[in-house]
């Protein structure tokens, strides 16, 4: 809350008790105006300055993030991969320029919202009904993001007429105190020699990454040294890339084994006795009306020594898997009892909401 306070939110009426963790999400009503200017912080290298409807009139300013938290956001919020995966590719939130930008629906769906900023300016866009009733049909993509693309394009349409060195290829430059390195992008340390997959990050200088520990080469081998908490995704990950690695010497049967990536020889975990790793107990579900039902699904994972796992849903069986495999089940409205059942007998249970 002291945070938000410096960002210039003036609308917090509640002790910090009565928001809860919640508020890291965004449980407090705002205002646009404000919101905006908090994100215009990040754009301005971690400085926020208080609005002015004057041009030209000196408003406020004071340093809000360091300049290197605010290119870290920057670079985050203006990653197409990393939003692809929720929203595809090609929809409201892509530019032929850089823009960091970030979506959000409130509970209810009271309204939505839309805010970011380019190089050069910073777009914010509320979606709602002034009565308060909610919407439908329409979250923060598919709601306010249209429209702040509109505005996006338009404003920096308006730029190119202005002194401002256009079309931008960075929103931000990295800081001196940044460095992109290589990562492991399994354990997320530096990157061996023996990693076989990698893909590079921004990291602080001052703060050099230890090395990966979870790979190593013996005997010409790859092994993977997974931490205990592993254990559960361990069997499906060791599976997935045993077909990949079949199918990819099926393809290349010409090619010498010495060129191939070396092969993982053991994944070494401790597993614990039956669990639930997926749904956690006592987790509350929303459908979202505005995506397709059936990519609405919850997966069912148990972590346990061996053998087949069989699923029941309020004493209903709705499918059986490997240990550490998965089953997706369609979200249903309601209060339901999820149990596990190895073969030995043991039962492990979680109870869900599902809104």
């Amino acid at each position: 809350m002291r945070f938000l306070g410096r960002a210039g939110l003036t609308t917090f009426d509640r002790t910090s008790a009565h928001y809860g963790l919640g508020l890291t999400l965004g449980n407090a009503e705002v205002r646009l105006d404000e919101l905006v200017a908090a994100y215009a912080a990040f754009a301005r290298g971690g400085e926020w300055t208080r609005p002015n409807s004057v041009v030209g009139r000196p408003g406020e300013v004071r340093r809000l993030t360091s300049a290197r938290a605010a290119f870290w956001i920057t670079d985050i919020l203006s990653d197409p991969e990393a939003r692809e995966y929720a929203f595809g590719r090609g929809g409201s939130l892509e530019f032929p320029f850089p823009v960091a930008v970030k979506t959000g629906t409130s509970q209810a769906y009271h309204d939505n919202w839309t805010i970011g900023y380019s190089r050069h300016v910073t777009v914010g866009v509320w979606v709602g009904n002034f009565d308060r009733t909610p919407l439908r049909n329409s979250s923060g993509v598919t709601g306010a993001a249209p429209i702040f693309q509109g505005v996006m394009l338009a404003a920096e349409r308006r730029m190119e007429t202005a002194p401002f060195g256009l079309p931008a290829t960075t929103i931000l430059p990295p800081t001196a105190d940044t460095a992109e390195q290589e990562i492991c992008a399994l354990s997320g340390g530096g990157a061996n020699p023996w990693c076989p997959a990698r893909r590079r990050e921004w990291t602080a200088v001052a703060d050099p990454l230890v090395p990966c520990g979870w790979h190593h080469l013996s005997a010409g081998r790859l092994s993977t040294f997974l931490p205990e908490e592993y254990g559960a995704w361990s069997s499906d990950a060791r599976s997935t890339s045993d077909e990949a690695r079949s199918t990819s010497d099926m393809a290349r049967p010409h090619v010498a084994r010495e060129h191939i990536a070396p092969r993982t020889s053991h994944v070494r975990v401790r597993v614990r006795p039956l669990t639930i790793v997926s749904p956690p107990d006592g987790a509350t579900y929303l459908i979202d009306p505005t995506l397709r039902r059936e990519f609405q699904t919850l997966s069912l994972k148990a972590a346990a020594p061996a053998g087949p796992v069989r699923w029941t849903i309020d004493g209903r069986v709705v499918g059986a898997a490997d240990a550490g495999s998965r089953v997706e089940w369609p979200l249903v409205p309601g209060r339901h009892r999820i149990e596990a059942h190895d073969g030995s007998g043991r039962t492990a249970a979680a109870t869900v909401v599902v809104r």
